[in-house]
């Protein structure tokens, strides 16, 4: 028997040991396994079993030595590492980003274009718009329940159906939907999923980049004239228009910039988006249906602080993402002054794990339990420190109203469990049923 297998079917057996602090063969045992099969792992474990995984790390070896890097579990340890940017940056991401969108700020580190961009599209992504695209996601999330006769495939219709309208009516990116589908698809699972760097995974995602840039290539000659004899046009991409063109010093940002930015919008507006809404519901129906319960009525009396509390702890015990991706540009010793702290070499790839943040019983009172009162710090759902997700306010909107308007029907029911198909990192069909 490998490790590896030794590990799956002795996990329980394991962490019981472990909260026991047993210190036995197994459990050194596994730690080898972990650091000498870490791809299998990686297929196996964080798909199926991530949180027990993640447990035993934490206790064992909360800052591991793996064969390509360090893969960092515990929730001081993660925001220390997030804190501080200039360390542990986010260059992996430039080989997949800048093929497809161009120099983007996601993947730039305390350089002009992530500062310029950055506060250039907090100015767009306005937070008076919230309340219109409140508006917006209850609309069409209602719309497309009202057209599902008590079955819906939430997938198609409204996790990924609704942030695709918004993108189009909010963001202005007003593509048709088949073409932004597949281009958010082929991006993201490019751009932040293949950790095997598969090749046809990677021209998809430069495909998708090269036939955007052809859409708002001629889209923002066109929406240039429409300004002109409508200047109230006021989506993001008409916002962006209005300040390259009406600025004396526009910072050096042009229309490349605002292509780049616009395609940035639909790279993070719809599969994470999605995503979140799936397993949030899935949490509440399947798994936590007396917590459904308290929620729907905090939605009926329109509580929005009460009833976003379930949401947000939902996705907790099965958050978007394990881990986010850095790499170290100088040696660093992270948790020092404790016990477990580590000398992390310059070019150590990084596994940062905000999901196993989210569950450390040091920092997590009673984290297995789901609890309602939690401070917001305790939550890294749209990441943690300088790229926190640009735009998180939006993403909290659509996610927390489009779940809302799903568990206010009558005797909501799990029809067909999530399916994630054809290697799809992404949950690809879930269908309810409701009265």
């Amino acid at each position: 028997m490998s490790m590896l297998s030794q590990l799956k079917d002795n996990i329980d057996e394991i962490l019981q040991n472990v909260s026991g602090g047993v210190d036995n063969e197994l459990v050194q045992q596994v730690k080898k396994a972990i650091q000498s099969e870490q791809t299998e792992l990686f297929t196996q474990l964080l798909r199926n079993e991530p949180d027990k995984l993640f447990s035993v790390l934490r206790k064992i070896s909360p800052i591991l030595k793996t064969q390509n890097g360090y893969m960092i579990t515990l929730f001081d340890d993660v925001q220390e590492a997030l804190t501080r940017n200039d360390v542990f940056t986010v260059a992996p991401y430039a080989p997949k980003m800048d093929p497809s969108v161009g120099p983007y700020m996601l993947a730039r580190d305390d350089t002009e274009i992530n500062y310029r961009d950055k506060s250039i599209m907090r100015v767009v992504l306005r937070l008076n718009d919230l309340p219109k695209i409140r508006d917006m996601v209850k609309k069409y999330t209602n719309k497309a329940l009202a057209e599902s006769s008590g079955s819906i495939e939430v997938v198609s219709k409204i996790s990924r159906g609704v942030p695709i309208r918004v993108t189009q009516d909010y963001f202005g990116f007003n593509a048709e939907e088949k073409d932004l589908f597949k281009w958010s698809y082929q991006t993201q699972a490019d751009m932040f999923h293949n950790l095997t760097n598969d090749e046809e995974t990677h021209k998809q995602n430069i495909a998708a980049g090269t036939q955007m840039k052809e859409f708002l290539s001629g889209e923002i000659v066109k929406r240039r004239k429409a300004i002109k004899k409508d200047p109230s046009l006021d989506d993001s991409f008409s916002r962006l228009i209005k300040i390259v063109d009406g600025s004396s010093d526009s910072c050096d940002f042009d229309d490349e910039s605002i292509i780049a930015n616009v395609m940035g919008l639909l790279v993070g507006g719809v599969e994470t988006t999605s995503q979140a809404i799936v397993q949030i519901l899935d949490q509440l129906i399947r798994v936590f249906p007396e917590k459904l319960e308290e929620a729907k009525g905090y939605a009926k009396s329109n509580d929005s602080e009460k009833f976003d509390a379930y949401v947000w702890e939902a996705l907790r015990f099965n958050p978007i993402n394990p881990f986010v991706v850095r790499l170290s540009s100088q040696d660093y010793v992270l948790a020092a002054g404790t016990p477990r702290e580590t000398k992390i070499p310059k070019g150590s790839v990084c596994l940062i794990s905000t999901r196993s943040a989210m569950r450390d019983e040091k920092q997590i009172p009673d984290a297995e339990s789901f609890k309602t009162e939690r401070p917001n710090y305790h939550y890294m759902h749209l990441g943690f420190g300088a790229h926190e997700c640009l735009g998180k306010y939006v993403g909290m909107v659509e996610i927390t109203e489009i779940v809302k308007q799903i568990i206010l029907r009558d005797n909501i029911k799990v029809k067909q469990p999530i399916e994630f198909t054809d290697g799809s990192p992404f949950p690809e069909k879930y269908i309810l049923s409701f009265n």
